[in-house]
């Protein structure tokens, strides 16, 4: 259910570093009537603190950002808990480099630790609720990344989030034992989420999520892989009709350039972010789901590497979609992955 009336969300994403007396300043005289706050180790708890502090005193209402997946340090220590590029050859279309795994290796994408394994499950949980402890408590808590690493099925897509492992090597344990093959995991972000509803009860907890491919896609992002009308849409879905009824609202992640969506085929400026929000109302392809309300939908913009106009026309289409609200980042949302060859036990 939505939550009781208010204003549309007006929100700002920062780091730490990038906050400070001149920056609240000017972003209580551009409108903005929320704050998201970076949650991470980059900055001391001291730091943390101080600056969600200065953030209520401002009068914005606090919210953080955690990011999960995306985790250099977790992939550093455990280099297999991440996910894998099994399955289709098409993503080394994209690096110079020769990745062919032998015996006893596989070839993982750094640094991605999705929470669709058990050992990752608990370690994100744990990390959150590390980061939680000693900082005030906020309005609401993104958390982005829920879903698998990019390319998972192999095609090079960043788009392609459905599954932590397109094969049978294992080096993890898949956190639904249903699933040891391509282990989509489609209770891992619903379960997630409410675990940390349990660690800041007084939070709302706000998934971020990424639509999938799109059948244009083809061969520009996908290579030769025609997943638009296979798994990847299905498992896409079935995450969802999970995820959606124990949430409030949904963040849709949708900075149109940094994900090489400013295409002619979504007609005007920015329209990619229109898209984006509709399909979760009108889900393609011919698929048969609950929608979710438009007014549900939190789009978060890229404000970095763009003009104030391209700013504006992200801003114009979420509304032209319906959605209930913004965040406007001013940090770049990295998505990145390079291919990493792992060794593993048989």
């Amino acid at each position: 259910m939505l939550p009781e009336a208010q204003a549309p969300l007006r929100a700002v994403l920062v780091s730490v570093q990038l906050l400070g007396t001149e920056k609240i300043e000017e972003l209580e005289a551009q409108g903005f009537n929320a704050v998201v706050l970076e949650l991470d180790e980059s900055a001391s708890k001291e730091s943390t603190r101080n600056a969600a502090e200065a953030i209520e005193k401002a009068g914005f209402s606090l919210y953080y950002w955690v990011e999960v997946a995306r985790n250099e340090a977790m992939a550093d220590a455990h280099p297999e808990w991440m996910c894998s590029l099994q399955g289709h050859p098409d993503w080394r279309r994209l690096f110079e480099t020769n990745n062919d795994p032998k015996e006893g290796e596989v070839v993982k994408t750094y640094p991605w630790v999705p929470i669709l394994y058990k050992e990752t499950f608990t370690a994100h949980l744990e990390r959150i609720r590390e980061l939680l402890l000693d900082v005030p408590e906020a309005k609401g808590i993104f958390l982005n990344d829920l879903q698998g690493g990019p390319s998972a099925c192999g095609c090079g897509s960043a788009f392609c989030r459905w599954t932590s492992d397109y094969g049978v090597i294992l080096t993890a344990t898949p956190y639904s034992e249903k699933e040891r093959y391509f282990p989509a995991v489609v209770n891992a972000a619903a379960d997630f989420v409410q675990a940390v509803k349990e660690l800041a009860p007084a939070s709302e907890v706000i998934p971020v999520w990424l639509t999938e491919c799109e059948e244009h896609d083809r061969p520009r992002v996908c290579g030769n892989v025609g997943c638009y009308l296979g798994y990847c849409w299905r498992y896409y879905e079935q995450q969802l009709d999970l995820l959606v009824p124990r949430i409030e609202r949904l963040g849709v992640l949708a900075p149109f350039r940094a994900l090489d969506r400013d295409l002619p085929v979504y007609g005007e400026e920015a329209g990619w972010v229109k898209w984006a929000l509709d399909s979760y109302g009108a889900l393609p392809p011919k698929k048969e789901r609950e929608v979710i309300e438009a007014e549900r939908l939190l789009a978060v913009l890229q404000g970095w590497d763009v003009t104030e106009e391209e700013v504006e026309a992200q801003i114009q289409r979420s509304k032209e979609a319906g959605a209930g609200g913004y965040v406007l980042s001013l940090m770049r949302i990295d998505q990145s992955w390079k291919p990493r060859v792992v060794r593993y036990e048989r």
